[in-house]
């Protein structure tokens, strides 16, 4: 066998995986609990490596999802085999039963409910937010150790750790199954909704100090939160919207770095390159969102990320409408952000006096974490009224703190430019 059919097998193996290892635990979790994680890992890479093997040999299948879930399932058999002699009588009577239907759980629609009832139950709500992304990415999104330390900023031990724990942790929420069933759960769509919105958010602007975005992360946001429209439930517009906002927001990647991997900020992004085909699609999620019953963030900022794409220019663009949005949004969720991102909307739309007013009121009390965000969002106001002097002075503070060399590099050039203007006006 040539280098390049090996090659070409692993590749396909690889992708197989991302895709399918998460329809396969929910299925598994369903089955066998939280409490079996052992087996549950071990016929999932057992799966894997049959295929990488026998594919080697004869060649990929003419459907590898189909081959690959015929062969989860017969591994899953022997192992209900072996159990139901040796469990007590409850698990052995479950046991049974998975038996007797376990070519319907293989059905698409009982895959699905699956991965839903699956998710919920990693989003379980007395989980800490952290927890509920490592086991929302282990289990339903097929992410190693490595990756979601990386998505996390945290070392694979760490993550191996965290995992157990919320996975101990869990054991005693539910039983032995460790799944809850849709109709208990949809009472934690907002638990549910918020992980999504972290993930993609993580993946829009990563906390990886070598990277500036983490595309795998938003599409696996995409992707479940595409599973949640499958699902019955009284609000349905909220998952719309959050569908909207991401579908919006990805739609201007391709425009977000320049050919040297370097950061350009959305007044100077050449909106050719914004993703026409996306942004219908966001803006059919957004169409969709509007027949929901109460307005949630995620109605408000979808809005606003629409405002920005149906903008010709950034000139163009409607910043009044997007100070209203942000004005509303702040009675929803009155958080650093929020309130930043209404300060630099109130400048644009109001005047960057007032703007810059309103971020000094965020220097009394502002997270730590985001010191850099804010120091660089003065210096964009004090920029925009020619302070060059005082916004180059912020700008040396903010490039200080930042630890993204992404960032880092954004900042130097905004410290040139106002050296640049500085020399001009003088």
């Amino acid at each position: 066998m040539s280098e390049n059919t090996v090659n070409k097998n692993s590749k396909l193996v690889e992708h197989l995986f991302r895709q399918q290892s998460g329809k396969m635990s929910a299925i598994l979790i369903r089955i066998f609990g939280f409490s079996n994680t052992e087996i549950i890992e071990d016929i999932i890479q057992e799966t894997f490596l049959s295929a990488l093997k026998t594919w080697g040999i004869k060649g990929e299948p003419e459907n590898p999802e189909a081959w690959l879930m015929l062969v989860a399932k017969n591994k899953i058999i022997n192992e209900l085999n072996k159990r139901k002699r040796h469990v007590e009588k409850r698990k052995q009577l479950h046991y049974e039963i998975v038996y007797d239907q376990i070519d319907d759980l293989f059905l698409d629609h009982e895959i699905r409910d699956s991965q839903l009832r699956l998710l919920f139950a990693c989003c379980h709500p007395d989980l800490k937010i952290r927890s509920q992304i490592m086991l929302t990415l282990k289990t339903l999104s097929g992410f190693g150790d490595k990756e979601i330390g990386n998505a996390l900023l945290m070392t694979p031990p760490a993550v191996k750790k965290g995992l157990y724990r919320a996975r101990e942790e869990l054991k005693s929420k539910h039983d032995y199954l460790g799944i809850p069933f849709i109709s208990e759960a949809v009472e934690r769509i907002d638990t549910v909704l918020a992980i999504i919105y972290l993930m993609f958010n993580e993946g829009y602007k990563t906390t990886l100090k070598e990277e500036a975005t983490n595309i795998e992360l938003c599409y696996e946001a995409i992707r479940l939160a595409r599973l949640l429209t499958e699902m019955d439930c009284q609000d349905k517009g909220k998952i719309d919207a959050l569908l909207a906002l991401m579908y919006l927001t990805l739609a201007r990647f391709p425009a977000r770095l320049n050919s040297s991997g370097e950061l350009i900020e959305i007044e100077h992004q050449d909106r050719q390159k914004w993703d026409k085909k996306i942004i219908s699609v966001g803006f059919s999620f957004l169409n969709k969102s509007r027949s929901s019953i109460n307005l949630s963030r995620y109605h408000l900022e979808s809005t606003i990320a629409s405002i920005h794409c149906a903008a010709r220019s950034f000139k163009e663009t409607d910043w009044n409408a997007i100070l209203f949005c942000y004005e509303k949004l702040l009675q929803i969720n009155n958080s650093f952000m929020t309130r930043f991102n209404y300060a630099i909307a109130l400048g644009w739309a109001q005047g960057f006096d007032l703007g810059l007013i309103k971020l000094k009121e965020l220097e009394k009390g502002f997270q730590v974490q985001k010191r850099s965000l804010l120091y660089s969002g003065i210096a964009e106001m004090n920029m925009q009224l020619k302070n060059f002097e005082v916004a180059k002075s912020y700008y040396q503070v903010a490039l200080d703190l930042t630890e993204s060399s992404f960032d880092k590099i954004f900042i130097s050039k905004k410290i040139t430019i106002c050296d640049t203007n500085n020399i001009r006006t003088n």
